[in-house]
């Protein structure tokens, strides 16, 4: 990283085309575990190989403590690399990635995306997020996002030494489950009303978006069809699922991976 390097203001852009794209979120690949390794990779090869883009829509990763973390994550972002030198791969923050920069997306061959976005695809115009700048009934989260993105914030962390920074993260992601098992989880959804202009400032007639873990179709934006993408997990100590958002010839589908 060099001395000025911010993941704050490292976004690339905010309008891309797309062809044929497939959207995920939500993944919190762990570094730690070699499973979730193997679940990425399978999926890279039997989902996102038959798709010209592959579109992460946030919380790739549980916890991304700065770009000089590639080696405890190598497992993941090896073959991901290598998966990108033959397709298109789009980056967007999410509120336990944030701190992905332009190094790595340089690094994977990717572009770093704004929150929100807008994809144009075909003869429609999509609105893309990560959703959690939309949960705007959630003050004390909207307090702490507004804090850890900030130019300043970041710079003095990515001052810390690596381990000190992994230390720090997972202490906050134990933190965090805490927190919300206690709040009500209608504070944690989006604000229609909030999404719903933003879909029509940007002339946008299907949202997607992930954070919420409540994946699904969602009519609640008057003839804006709103996708939430699946979470992945591990279920029953064995098996991880997952799923991913593609365009098929019956429209848009949300399809499961296991």
């Amino acid at each position: 990283m060099s001395l000025f390097s911010c993941p704050a203001i490292e976004a690339q852009t905010n309008r891309i085309t797309l062809t044929d794209p497939c959207f995920i979120s939500d993944l919190h690949l762990s570094a730690e575990s070699a499973r979730q390794a193997d679940f990425f990779v399978r999926f890279l090869k039997e989902v996102a190989e038959r798709h010209k883009e592959l579109v992460i829509l946030g919380d790739f990763f549980d916890y991304w403590v700065g770009d000089d973390a590639w080696e405890t994550a190598a497992g993941i972002l090896n073959p991901l690399r290598d998966w990108a030198q033959k397709h298109s791969l789009y980056l967007m923050h999410g509120n336990r990635d944030f701190m992905i920069g332009k190094t790595l997306a340089d690094r994977l061959g990717a572009t770093l995306l704004r929150d929100p976005t807008v994809a144009v695809f075909s003869d429609e115009q999509l609105l893309l997020s990560h959703g959690d700048i939309w949960c705007i009934n959630d003050l004390d989260y909207q307090k702490v996002r507004r804090k850890v993105r900030s130019f300043w914030w970041q710079w003095m962390v990515l001052r810390l030494s690596l381990k000190k920074r992994l230390s720090i993260a997972q202490n906050a992601r134990s933190r965090s489950k805490e927190s919300k098992v206690k709040k009500d989880v209608t504070l944690m959804d989006i604000d229609a009303d909030t999404v719903k202009r933003e879909a029509q400032q940007f002339k946008c007639s299907v949202i997607i978006h992930g954070h919420t873990h409540r994946p699904g179709l969602y009519s609640d934006l008057d003839n804006t069809p709103r996708y939430v993408l699946p979470d992945w997990k591990l279920h029953d100590d064995e098996d991880y699922r997952g799923g991913y958002l593609i365009k098929t010839t019956s429209g848009w589908e949300i399809c499961s991976f296991r």
